[in-house]
């Protein structure tokens, strides 16, 4: 018999999903004894991953959106236990970039048959991350989010058109391992993977296995270059865009006059004029198909 495994489920995904991952869960796992469990309030998951841990799970497997996949990171981050994911969130950037399917019987089939892997993670300011972390006009918006009850592509675009013409653009100070400059930003985001959310790459030549990270300045936008930066975006090639600079390092420090948050796979923080961003490397394994290479 293999190990059991230890599932962590959003409630949020509504009853029918979870009726489907416990179907799949006995389907695809049957000769295991394994746990689900159910989050019921905010940071939850993080709770029932301490617990996961204290009980002596090496598999704990998050099951919705990046924010619950986050959560969980934030415990097992550099410990011996193994993430598993069953995406059922809108963004779900680090599932799409490292292939894990985004319907459920088939994500809890590589949970079955999969591989481990060590992968990088971020660190913002004592919080780890994933797929990215920024500061600027995304985490503005995903602070304004914070506040609300509602998820979703509809709900991220609505924010991001309310927020847009009363945002004030900040000037930064960027000082990495390698260079220190001087600049007025739309946003600045720091990607350990490639995805941003909804097939979205902001930094498309991102690996999760490089021991970097991949900073994307966007100085501004506007109605005139707005469109090409989405477009960019969408076609894997936001490292050319001319709105843009792209720099590669292991750290970075931020400080901005204006800079009150910053966000990490699309969670608000509270910061106080400065943010100190690393990368970590093989800080986290992460399960995924026997056939993937590399990340």
């Amino acid at each position: 018999m293999k190990e059991a495994v230890f599932f962590i489920v959003n409630a949020r995904i509504g009853e029918h999903k979870i009726s489907l991952l416990k179907d799949s869960v006995l389907r695809s796992m049957k000769h295991q004894k394994n746990e689900i469990h159910i989050t019921e309030y905010g940071g939850h998951a993080t709770k029932l991953a301490k617990e996961a841990l204290s009980s002596g799970y090496k598999t704990i497997v998050a099951v919705g959106g990046d924010g619950t996949v986050n959560e969980v990171v934030q415990v097992i981050a550099s410990t011996s236990a193994t993430l598993g994911i069953v995406p059922t969130g809108s963004g779900n950037g680090l599932a799409r970039h490292c292939s894990i399917p985004l319907n459920i019987p088939d994500a809890v089939q590589l949970i079955a048959d999969g591989k481990s892997v060590s992968i990088d993670l971020g660190k913002a300011n004592d919080v780890f991350f994933i797929s990215n972390a920024g500061v600027g006009f995304d985490a503005c918006v995903c602070n304004a989010i914070k506040q609300t009850k509602s998820r979703g592509l509809k709900m991220y675009i609505q924010h991001v058109i309310r927020h847009y013409f009363s945002y004030q653009a900040d000037t930064y100070c960027i000082q990495t391992d390698k260079e220190t400059l001087t600049e007025k930003a739309f946003f600045l985001n720091i990607a350990n993977g490639k995805e941003f959310g909804y097939g979205f790459e902001i930094a498309p030549e991102a690996t999760l296995q490089d021991g970097m990270l991949d900073l994307i300045l966007v100085k501004k936008i506007n109605i005139w270059n707005g469109f090409r930066f989405v477009l960019d975006g969408w076609r894997k090639k936001l490292t050319t865009n001319k709105n843009c600079i792209y720099i590669r390092a292991k750290k970075i420090h931020i400080t901005g006059s204006q800079l009150q948050y910053f966000q990490t796979d699309g969670d608000a923080h509270d910061c106080n004029g400065q943010c100190d961003i690393e990368v970590l490397p093989k800080a986290l394994k992460l399960i995924v198909s026997q056939h993937i290479e590399s990340l």
